[in-house]
């Protein structure tokens, strides 16, 4: 039979399995029933492009088919279920082209039915811009239902926080004190919930929750730690859910200072919410759930300032639909005077529906979703930004709304004396290259071998990070290292339902090192390439080339093919051994896009790095005056050697061991085939005569001098 014939066959036997054996089973014991009776024959033995049988992947792509179709269902993660309309369809007297053409045909309705949906979605609601605001309008519908709706507990069901005594307690405790010691928000949320009720803390911990998970700022690290502060504090601590922690890593909108800059009444708003939610009828909490304006009308009315940030993020995460991913009053109010004509008809006349009517226009127009932070659509309605007036402590006139985008990375802590004389290195010579490096972003620190460039890289980078959300990430190019191992690429896993080896796409350093900025923007990452000139650069980084230059533009990625940006809070150190390969060796695009410090044995800063090592050690020896001569000796400016080598114990023959068989053996490659005597050149014996002969030579100089 054909292969096609042959996938029918073993789809409709996988179902005659399921319902043979109550209906339900495992994939891998449905998938070897079936190989059984059916086997794999001829061009089905065939590997296909990530080395499985072909005959396997028709099997298991079929499989979702099924589900598509409606034969099949797949309850839990390796497990398939037979349906009613399966067992109709796989029954003995069903001949194999009816099983078939009605698999086909259902499949078909599937797709024509999700485009329509689509379709609907765009010509009815607001769509999400990106695939994380969906998962954030999908993560805030858990707090509709068990907290709004269900007047239960977010993160614990069944307990039932959501209720009148705990908005009492929550309005005594942070709305009544809104003076207490604390220089940060979470300082002061010690004291405010010092002796709560465990009840308390979890409706509190929720409301922060909702609050920070639409926001680009604070990123997944903070907003964890904001959640979890009460949390840990309860005598009975609950922990976040996984679906609701999973969504700390994506974000609907850019907050700017709007709700971070006035946490306390922020905070109150939702707090007032709740309180005023819990007032209304149930009748009327229905309504609000089902009617946009009617949530707007709560939202409005609650007491405090105006913040209209904060209001507008309420309205967001109750109907994203018809409110959109667009909370600052001033841009949704710019929108509308800017694409009015997008519009067929009367306008309507209340803003919100104007605006969603104006979205729908155009997302039908794109069939996709309004970009409006975007071109096309940004240069049309942006117009140059007018800093608002800072709001007082009542009610304020203007709005408080964010730019779209806005750069809250923190900034490199600045050196310390403590660090300099960590690296035995000028101060300001190392606040003047870390300065480079947040300037410029890539920086390569070259010079010949034990000169300290990775120490170095990484003293620099843990100055940065350490204490803070930020990581430093390190990395080794060699010659076979490609942009599969450093970015992302196929990789073969074992696939426990089938027993076969399955290619998945596993993220390399880098891209998880992006994922973590791009999460956490107020942090400061940065990614270490030792040996950078080992590897085939060209090939390693690939379309990131690009992106290296233009951190703020998108790229489509080789294998994932997906839009990418390289987060700007990322900061790339390389170093490179210019006894391997001169600058001057390399590409100029890999030039353009780096700046390079030269870290040289003659030079500051790593000129006297050994001797104030040295000294700072309490050691008196000649090993400071050995290493200057031996670099007097040697020629070749690339080829001098560094300091780290002599930067450890020499107690016994350790002197003559590191000269024997590290430092000889690394000058006998740089003079390979010239047949040059090595112990008569940069011999210990030979060096320290030199010395004897200089010092006797000082002596009787200045003996003719007296």
């Amino acid at each position: 039979m054909s292969r096609a014939e042959n996938r029918l066959r073993r789809l409709q036997e996988a179902l005659r399995y399921l319902d043979s054996n109550g209906g339900e089973a495992r994939r891998l014991d449905v998938w070897n029933a079936v190989l059984e009776r059916i086997p794999l024959e001829d061009e089905e033995l065939a590997p296909n492009t990530k080395g499985k049988p072909v005959g396997d992947s028709d099997f298991f792509w079929g499989s979702s088919t099924m589900v598509n179709a409606g034969f099949m269902e797949k309850p839990r993660r390796g497990e398939w279920r037979v349906t009613d309309l399966g067992r109709e369809y796989s029954a003995s007297g069903v001949p194999i082209e009816e099983f078939g053409a009605v698999l086909n045909a259902r499949q078909r309705d599937f797709d024509r039915q999700r485009k329509e949906d689509l379709q609907l979605r765009l010509a009815t609601e607001i769509v999400p811009p990106e695939w994380r605001a969906e998962t954030i309008r999908s993560t805030s519908a858990i707090f509709v239902d068990r907290g709004l709706r269900q007047l239960d507990s977010v993160f614990a069901p069944g307990r039932g926080v959501w209720r009148g005594d705990n908005v009492a307690e929550l309005r005594e405790r942070f709305i009544g004190r809104p003076e207490v010691d604390g220089a940060v928000f979470l300082e002061k949320l010690t004291t405010q919930f010092d002796g709560a009720s465990d009840d308390a803390k979890l409706l509190m911990a929720e409301l922060l929750c909702w609050q920070v998970l639409p926001l680009e700022q604070p990123g997944e690290r903070k907003k964890r730690e904001r959640v979890t502060f009460l949390l840990d504090r309860m005598e009975h601590p609950v922990t976040i859910p996984a679906e609701i922690d999973h969504a700390f890593r994506s974000w609907s909108f850019n907050p700017g200072q709007g709700i971070s800059g006035h946490m306390f009444a922020a905070t109150s708003i939702l707090i007032e919410c709740v309180d005023a939610w819990l007032r209304l009828g149930e009748e009327q909490r229905d309504r609000a759930l089902d009617d946009p304006t009617a949530w707007r009308d709560v939202v409005m009315a609650l007491p405090g300032t105006s913040l209209p940030i904060q209001r507008n993020e309420l309205l967001l995460l109750v109907h994203p639909g018809f409110f959109g991913e667009v909370v600052s009053s001033d841009d949704r109010e710019a929108i509308r005077s800017a694409f009015a004509g997008e519009v067929e008809g009367q306008m309507e006349d209340d803003p919100d529906e104007a605006f969603q009517q104006i979205t729908i226009a155009l997302q039908q127009k794109a069939k996709g979703p309004a970009l409006f932070y975007k071109e096309p659509l940004s240069s049309r309605w942006r117009q140059k930004p007018v800093t608002p007036p800072e709001p007082g402590p009542g009610p304020h006139p203007g709005p408080v709304d964010p730019a779209p985008k806005r750069d809250v990375r923190a900034p490199f802590t600045r050196v310390g004396g403590q660090l300099a004389v960590a690296l035995h290195m000028p101060e300001t010579w190392l606040q003047d290259t870390l300065n480079l490096i947040e300037r410029r972003k890539q920086v390569i620190l070259y010079g010949p071998p034990g000169t300290g460039k990775t120490f170095l890289a990484q003293a620099l980078s843990k100055h940065v990070t350490d204490g803070t959300d930020g990581e430093t990430t390190i990395v080794q190019f060699h010659p076979t290292y490609s942009y599969e191992d450093f970015f992302e690429g196929f990789r073969p896993v074992a696939n426990d339902d089938s027993g076969n080896l399955a290619f998945t796409l596993r993220k390399g350093p880098l891209r998880r090192l992006a994922d973590a900025a791009a999460a956490n923007p107020e942090a400061n990452y940065f990614l270490v390439i030792d040996e950078i000139n080992r590897g085939n650069i060209a090939k390693v980084f690939g379309e990131l080339y690009f992106l290296l230059e233009y951190r703020d533009s998108e790229i489509s990625l080789l294998y994932s093919d997906e839009p990418f940006t390289l987060p700007s809070n990322i900061f790339v150190i390389g170093t490179m051994n210019t006894a391997d390969r001169s600058i001057a060796m390399l590409d100029a695009a890999m030039r353009r896009r780096f700046a390079f410090v030269e870290l040289h044995p003659e030079r500051e800063p790593v000129q006297n790095v050994l001797s104030r090592w040295a000294a700072t050690n309490g050691l008196q020896d000649d090993r400071a005056d050995l290493l200057t001569r031996l670099n007097a000796q040697i020629q070749d400016h690339d080829a001098k050697v560094g300091p780290s080598f002599l930067m450890r114990d020499l107690d016994g023959t350790g002197l003559q061991d590191v000269w024997r068989y590290e430092i000889l053996p690394l000058l006998a490659e740089h003079h390979y085939g010239e047949g040059v005597d090595l112990e008569a050149r940069y011999g210990l014996a030979t060096l320290r005569r030199q010395a004897t002969r200089d010092a006797a030579d000082g002596a009787e100089g200045a003996s003719v001098d007296d």
